[in-house]
């Protein structure tokens, strides 16, 4: 599956962060491929996006909620993103996402 690992600096990341708190390799968002049980009951794979803070100093928000470090949190439509002390959210899209890079 393919991953995007965000940070300050710009020769390693896949998508720049350059908000100061912003740590040199802050977090990665990662999809994987993934069974989940439909509504009649049967199972199905799907390609989900799982982001996990690197052990930044100042942090990964999920829906303003800090995350644990060094654990993958399952992303879904409309979370929000944010990365430090920014003062910006981002809000998440799978299909703007992908389409955007």
């Amino acid at each position: 599956m393919s991953s995007y690992l965000f940070g300050r600096e710009r020769k390693v990341a896949d998508i720049p962060t350059d908000h100061p708190s912003c740590s040199k390799q802050h977090a990665v968002l990662q999809y994987r491929l993934v069974e989940k049980e439909q509504p009649d009951g049967m199972m199905s794979k799907q390609v989900r996006p799982y982001l996990m803070d690197l052990g930044s100093t100042n942090g990964t928000f999920i829906n303003e909620n800090r995350i644990e470090p060094s654990r993958y949190y399952e992303l879904f439509e409309k979370d929000t993103i944010k990365f430090g002390n920014s003062s910006t959210p981002n809000c998440f899209s799978q299909y703007n996402f992908q389409m955007n890079l």
